[in-house]
């Protein structure tokens, strides 16, 4: 029988917590619908 391992919360986590990653998701659908929009009133 295995015994369980006990982690730390730092050693369990595996993603990045500083907020970077919020940014470049706000950035990207940002982009996105502006990129949409302007093909949308272009082909109208």
């Amino acid at each position: 029988m295995t015994r369980p391992t006990f982690e730390t919360t730092d050693e369990a986590r595996q993603g990045e917590t500083s907020g970077h990653m919020r940014w470049v998701l706000f950035w990207t659908v940002a982009l996105t619908v502006a990129a949409v929009g302007t093909a949308w009133l272009t082909i109208i």
